[in-house]
């Protein structure tokens, strides 16, 4: 990501070129994470075509909220977004309740989680809710042992978030699943990035990503870097392209590996991604990966063996 960004930057400066003369194209939506952070970090603006940054997919946002709400019980917001979801028993009257209970009583929803036994009228739901309030209360004291990757990868596993989206097997499922995957994995990242001077906690984690959940308004006539998976970039050309992540597992599929005419598929998906770029195109991988929070070699793609070299 931070090679991507930085060859951009220093294209810009050589030729003078504008942002929307650049594109990044990438195999999984997952991907659009790294490509993000290091582009805002040299304040190069982007768009990403055809879908959504990445911590505004839905599935980011609820991790996200899990965490801020484990840091400030009484982040609203957070609150509502989760607390039947994944689903427990929890439903949307017994949550208009609650709130209409903080508010008449002028407590805040988490005082009203914490004293649930108070209110008959929430009774039959008083069980659940107050699993609820245990169980944020539980991720709250482990701050103290585990580290914002370890306490992030528990939570994701212990309240059903990660299980729940592997179980759907659809394109879209398993796009949902990987994304939050990728987000365990940058908060792996940021744990192990020795050149950051801050503490590894959870605080720390959700400031450095603050101005990346905040939604950005999108002028389509901006002058932008454009961000897309290759599938979303056909028939559209730009003078500078990068293809990043062209490793064996990623581009080829892991999923094509098996099967020939999947292989070939991919390869011809490799031959859409390389003509889109009108004047120059740069081909990159990663030497290793955070998979599943453990580092692991990275093999380049094949397809870079199959260019003739003169053209490299």
């Amino acid at each position: 990501g931070r090679f991507v960004a930085q060859s951009i930057f220093e294209e810009q400066m050589e030729k003078k070129l504008p942002n929307r003369s650049f594109a990044i194209l990438y195999r999984t939506n997952a991907q659009s994470r790294s490509f993000e952070e290091a582009l805002r970090k040299l304040n190069i603006p982007y768009r990403i075509y055809g879908g959504m940054s990445f911590y505004q997919r839905k599935e980011i946002k609820d991790l996200v909220a899990y965490l801020r709400l484990v840091i400030n019980n009484n982040d609203e917001e957070s609150l509502k977004r989760i607390i039947n979801y994944p689903t427990r028993g929890i439903g949307q009257t017994t949550i208009d309740r609650l709130i209409l209970y903080a508010g008449q009583n002028n407590l805040s929803l988490w005082e009203v989680i914490e004293n649930v036994r108070d209110f008959p009228e929430l009774r039959a739901a008083a069980a659940k809710i107050t699993d609820f309030g245990i169980m944020i209360r539980s991720f709250g004291m482990m701050r103290k042992t585990h580290n914002a990757y370890e306490l992030a990868a528990y939570i994701a596993k212990s309240t059903g978030l990660l299980k729940l989206l592997n179980e759907d097997k659809t394109i879209e499922g398993i796009s949902k699943y990987e994304n939050l995957v990728e987000l365990l994995n940058g908060i792996k990242e940021f744990v192990e990035d020795d050149t950051a001077e801050v503490e590894k906690t959870l605080e720390n984690y959700l400031q450095d990503i603050a101005l990346l959940t905040d939604a950005d308004k999108d002028d389509p006539e901006a002058d932008k870097v454009t961000l897309m998976t290759i599938h979303g970039s056909k028939g559209l050309e730009f003078p500078v392209v990068f293809i990043g992540g062209m490793e064996e597992n990623l581009f080829p599929s892991q999923m094509s590996l098996s099967n020939r005419k999947e292989l070939e598929e991919e390869r011809r998906l490799f031959y859409v991604a390389l003509t889109r770029a009108e004047k120059k195109i740069y081909l990159s991988y990663a030497t290793s990966r955070f998979r599943f929070g453990s580092l692991l070699p990275s093999e380049p793609s094949r397809f870079l063996d199959e260019i003739d070299k003169e053209y490299i």
